[in-house]
């Protein structure tokens, strides 16, 4: 779980009110796994329910790799054999269904710093059939849900509902831009990719995020059909470090920038080093 410890009770419950609040907004989603991570249970007896919710519920599961390696600091053939291993009990509760694991996503959206770790990893993944689930829409939630879930455990109810308010508004902040970016880079605005991560804050706040974009003028639909906008068929020419939106990634592709979207308030950023310091 990102932003707070991963607890099992806490992580079912996180996964619980996350489906409920999807099927309210008719929001099909599609969940990444970092197999290995396990919340000190044993990852069959916690891993494999959370996931098999996910699917009950009629949302795509993908690979997030076995440890979630960063391959800018991990040799290609070490990176490749996480994402292997980390795709293995996926296709394995897809295939009791009858399905196959289709997606995945690369850790903190890195896809190649070097030409050969970007060609090598995109070939490894052509041959097992695997396509990269980009995203349009990054931000810096994780930052936030850091400090919700350490605001909350140290019952500070004032920041915890600071924190919330400000991500709400910080998540209007990055679509505003990523949709003034998508008319300045391709013209026009395609259906917009948002990454979020299973935590607390986003448990709480859900309801009231999809309804602020609903209000945006947006509608829900899954990540195939999002990706059938011929936007998507130009593929990733990003070369290099960081893990920038596929918005900017395209833009560098024109021989123009990838540059930064929006960043967390600074006092979030204070908040969040804080914090950090006094675990």
């Amino acid at each position: 779980m990102a932003g707070g410890p991963c607890v099992p009770a806490l992580a079912r419950d996180v996964t619980r009110r996350i489906l409920e609040a999807l099927d309210r907004a008719s929001a099909p989603a599609a969940g990444f796994a970092n197999a290995s991570r396990n919340c000190s249970a044993p990852f069959d007896e916690l891993r494999d329910p959370v996931l098999e919710a996910w699917l009950d519920a009629g949302h795509e599961i993908g690979n997030h790799t076995w440890s979630h390696p960063d391959l800018e600091r991990t040799p290609l053939a070490t990176y490749l054999e996480d994402v292997g291993k980390g795709a293995a009990p996926l296709d394995s509760l897809l295939r009791v269904r009858g399905r196959r694991l289709v997606w995945f996503r690369h850790p903190f959206l890195h896809a190649g710093d070097t030409p050969a770790k970007k060609q090598g990893l995109a070939s490894y993944l052509e041959e097992n059939g695997w396509r990269v689930a980009p995203v349009t829409v990054d931000n810096q939630e994780w930052v936030y849900a850091y400090v919700y879930h350490a605001a909350l455990e140290r019952g500070d109810s004032a920041l915890a509902n600071r924190t919330a308010d400000a991500y709400l508004d910080h998540i209007d902040d990055v679509f505003a831009y990523f949709e003034a970016r998508s008319r300045e880079v391709l013209g026009r605005e395609i259906p917009q990719v948002l990454l979020l991560h299973a935590n607390r804050l986003n448990a709480d706040q859900l309801d009231t995020l999809l309804a602020r974009l609903r209000a945006r003028g947006y509608r829900f639909v899954n990540l195939e059909d999002a990706l059938g906008d011929a936007a998507y068929a130009v593929g990733d020419p990003y070369l290099g470090r960081g893990g920038p939106s596929w918005i900017e990634r395209w833009a560098s592709g024109r021989g123009g920038e990838a540059r930064q979207g929006p960043r967390e308030h600074p006092w979030v950023a204070e908040s969040y080093d804080r914090l950090r310091d006094a675990r």
